[in-house]
């Protein structure tokens, strides 16, 4: 996996992250861009499950940018738990977008925890991302109408012992949400998915390779 470190602008504040690009290729690639967790429980663009998609999408021919929100890392400005990291999940695919050999036409977006919570709180921000991924989200960031009735391709993971995002109540919480819409469990995993991170890297970076086909 070919990496390089990049800052980029969300508004007035410069964000860290990281973009990777898979080997040679004779097509430009498509992208995904991955969310971190909550900085407060330890949550950076180092996620093991963040690291774990990254590598799994390499590992089918995607490129990826990883970022830190503002105030995480060497990201400037504050944290604030949601308000305005919208615009920095708008601005890191607004980079990828435009970044030279990839792809724009094809980007997807990919979110663990907050960073689902973030993703789903603002998909009228995200309307360039042709898939969605949302990892452990909250069941009530999973309320929002706007993604029940998407019709872009999205994918749910929850894990079988969250305690956090319970797998039941986020089953039923989709029951109604319009298709093309696929929900995965992982069996014996809890909200950290620790022990599991490779197996959620493959599922996501096999189902927004087809996505974006």
């Amino acid at each position: 996996m070919r990496q390089a470190a990049i800052s980029f602008r969300s508004k007035r504040l410069t964000l860290d992250g990281v973009i990777s690009t898979p080997g040679q290729s004779d097509d430009e690639p498509g992208a995904l861009v991955v969310c971190h967790s909550h900085p407060t429980l330890g949550g950076d663009m180092t996620d093991a499950v963040v690291m774990a998609i990254c590598e799994a999408a390499d590992s089918v021919g995607m490129a990826t940018l990883r970022f830190n929100f503002r105030g995480v890392g060497d990201s400037e400005g504050q944290f604030t738990n949601g308000d305005e990291e919208g615009h920095d999940v708008k601005a890191a695919v607004d980079t990828i977008r435009r970044w030279p050999g990839i792809d724009g036409r094809r980007v997807a977006i990919a979110g663990y925890s907050l960073g689902a919570a973030i993703i789903l709180d603002n998909l009228k921000r995200l309307k360039q991302a042709r898939a969605i991924v949302v990892v452990a989200p909250t069941v009530e960031s999973l309320k929002n109408p706007k993604f029940a009735g998407d019709e872009r391709p999205r994918l749910v993971v929850a894990g079988q012992n969250d305690k956090v995002a319970p797998s039941l109540a986020i089953q039923r919480e989709l029951d109604s949400a319009s298709q093309p819409l696929r929900f995965a469990e992982m069996l014996d995993a809890d909200h950290s998915m620790r022990g599991h991170e490779s197996m959620v890297g493959d599922l996501v970076a096999e189902f927004v390779a087809g996505a974006l086909a």
